[in-house]
């Protein structure tokens, strides 16, 4: 064990002002101490006073500690020090403007507004669970002494964290809910229509649910100090923006409100600007203090900076004199404001820019990701950190979005498989004993990326090997503690843990939670069925199956054809089989809180025609693999 006086390292690596923000105290360590990444972080001066990042000290905002911070924010070798400088931002504290516009900050990943109205509230992105924001409601009573009923509540996109607590507020269900015409769709393309299960277990792996808030493990949520939803719901929206870049002009409780649909981080986003204040609520078209996600590594679809940065100049052309966002802390001044969303939108066209030059060069994806670096005024920008979205990983992804996956090198059109060339890497160096030597010496001389690569064909040799996990996990939590990206490190930490045998599922984020199920149309619940047909066994049937709801009326078919199911919204044709059940027995059945044999036998479940269909049909049906590996496969 080496004992190393972390002020000395915190002061040679980072210069005196990383020093005084981390206050570090002396630390023993286990670990061999980590060379940083060499990209710079700007650190800054935050105003205790304030606590607002930059802006004019006006006596119009003002800064209210409710007490805590819920990141991880002292000093530790297992950590960069920025890194811990950002969690040392997240107080938990209500910003105010003017007594009227209230930021509820550090609660979760989003901060939410509150706009107190003349007779009631309006909530801009409540934050992403039940329990927060309560949380965020009982302090924000308890500073202000406000009790006035909540009269809207707005969802800027549809991401959880800008919706699933709404019904912590409460008469929630009795307000005024705005968003995007989109926003459901896409909800339920993010759940059970599409890809939530991947997206699921992957968001665990990039924001770090599955981690202990320690400095081994989770530091903050990048863009807030942590983003795990204990209960999730949902309340469709009742008023609606309509049409790409639609516009909706209002007046709710008093205050007038343009809201404007900005496509940037979220094909559905919209923004607020309040005319009479001349103050902007950007939502997530400015993500935070971070360089902007325009790819996150968890997965979605291609984030067009091409798209995103326009938006910005929307902003921009407002000239608002206050920026409030649904992630980060306000920004005061006309001035200020302006350079903030200036340098946001400038770092997104540069980052797009070049990368497209670079392309029509002849770069490939392994080029852009290292070649490609922000220049110093927008590195360093205060609102331009890596600790989100990472130009390293933005680059390669406009790549892949601009011309699709293959690189050019037509080996790589249909390659070995993985475990087919990791196997023959092993025999060609000399045997599984010569590769973990191999391994093995990268790790002793701390060139941690090669030791996990080459450790990585030896896992795949045999998954039971704990031998070859446990270097591989070394080297992975080694990659963790040097870096500021909190994707990049949440993401090797949970790998390791995968790979040592360590991780704990037991606060996995459920993207098809009952109450967001429930919210879905008939429709949009026999649609998502398609993507769990198991092709192999329905590639020799060909019927058509159909749900009458009998609680709405409504009729929706499957017609399972061959290994595809086609879906036929409003049946009215001849089904084999038609099922008639209440909207709430069909959502028992999907989460199996209710079987088939139970539906029968109680009368939630009739069936005309073939019934020998329906037990067919349904065993037709897979479930998503509950934990599925990424790491060790």
């Amino acid at each position: 064990m080496r004992t190393i006086i972390a002020t000395s390292i915190v002061t040679a690596l980072f210069g005196a002002n990383a020093l005084a923000l981390a206050n570090a105290e002396p630390l023993e360590i286990n670990e061999p101490m980590i060379p940083v990444l060499s990209h710079k972080h700007y650190l800054g001066e935050d105003s205790t006073a304030t606590h607002y990042w930059h802006g004019e000290n006006r006596g119009d905002m003002t800064w209210t500690p409710t007490g805590g911070n819920d990141a991880y924010s002292k000093p530790s070798a297992k950590v960069n020090p920025t890194l811990t400088a950002h969690s040392q931002k997240m107080d938990r504290g209500i910003f105010s403007y003017k007594n009227t516009f209230h930021t509820v900050y550090g609660y979760g990943l989003t901060s939410p507004t509150i706009i107190d109205g003349t007779d009631g509230l309006i909530v801009l992105d409540p934050v992403e669970s039940v329990d927060k924001m309560r949380d965020v409601m009982t302090d924000f009573r308890r500073v202000t002494g406000n009790k006035k009923p909540v009269s809207a509540i707005l969802y800027s996109h549809w991401h959880p964290d800008h919706y699933a607590g709404v019904r912590g507020i409460a008469g929630a269900e009795n307000a005024k809910i705005i968003a995007h015409e989109s926003f459901m769709d896409n909800v339920v393309k993010g759940s059970m229509g599409g890809t939530g299960p991947a997206l699921g277990f992957r968001v665990d792996y990039s924001l770090g649910t599955l981690l202990n808030v320690e400095e081994g493990g989770r530091i903050n949520g990048g863009l807030g100090p942590d983003f795990e939803i204990r209960e999730h719901s949902l309340i469709v929206p009742n008023e609606l923006v309509t049409g790409y870049r639609g516009e909706l002009r209002t007046t709710i409780a008093g205050v007038d409100m343009q809201i404007v649909h900005v496509p940037s981080e979220a094909s559905d986003e919209i923004i607020v600007y309040f005319p009479e204040q001349e103050l902007l609520w950007g939502a997530e078209v400015i993500q935070g203090e971070s360089f902007p996600n325009l790819h996150t590594i968890r997965g979605t679809k291609y984030r067009n900076p091409s798209v995103w940065y326009p938006g910005i100049d929307v902003l921009r052309e407002f000239n608002a004199d206050v920026l409030l966002v649904s992630h980060g802390r306000p920004v005061v001044g006309k001035a200020h404001v302006d350079d903030t969303l200036t340098a946001y939108r400038d770092a997104i066209q540069f980052t797009y820019d070049q990368s497209i030059k670079a392309i029509n060069s002849g770069a490939t994806q392994e080029d852009l990701i290292r070649d490609i670096t922000l220049p110093p005024h927008l590195e360093n920008h205060p609102w331009l950190g890596d600790f989100y979205g990472s130009i390293r990983h933005a680059t390669k992804q406009i790549f892949v979005g601009e011309l699709g996956w293959f690189d050019g090198d037509p080996t790589t059109l249909n390659p070995l498989h993985s475990v087919e060339a990791s196997k023959r890497y092993v025999d060609m160096v000399g045997g599984k004993a010569k590769m973990m030597k191999f391994a093995i010496d990268a790790c002793d001389n701390q060139d941690w990326q090669w030791c996990a690569e080459l450790s990585t064909h030896v896992v795949r040799l045999d998954l039971e090997d704990m031998e070859p996990r446990l270097l591989k996990a070394r080297a992975l939590r080694a990659l963790a503690y040097q870096e500021t990206n909190n994707n990049w490190r949440n993401w090797y930490l949970t790998s390791a843990q995968e790979l040592d045998g360590t991780i704990d599922y037991s606060k996995k984020i459920n993207l098809q939670a009952p109450d967001l199920l429930k919210e879905f149309t008939t429709n949009q619940l026999v649609d998502g069925l398609k993507y769990s047909l198991n092709a192999e066994r329905s590639i020799d049937k060909h019927f058509t199956i159909a749900f009458a709801f009998t609680d709405t009326d409504e009729t929706h078919a499957l017609e399972v054809r061959r290994g595809v199911a086609q879906f036929h919204e409003d049946f009215e044709g001849q089904a084999q089989t038609t099922i008639r059940m209440s909207k709430m027995a069909f959502l028992g059945l999907l989460t199996r809180s209710l079987d088939l044999n139970q539906a029968a036998s109680s009368g939630q479940l009739k069936v005309e025609g073939e019934a020998n269909l329906v037990p067919i049909f349904f065993n037709l049906l897979d479930k998503p693999a509950e934990n599925p590996a990424l790491t060790v496969r």
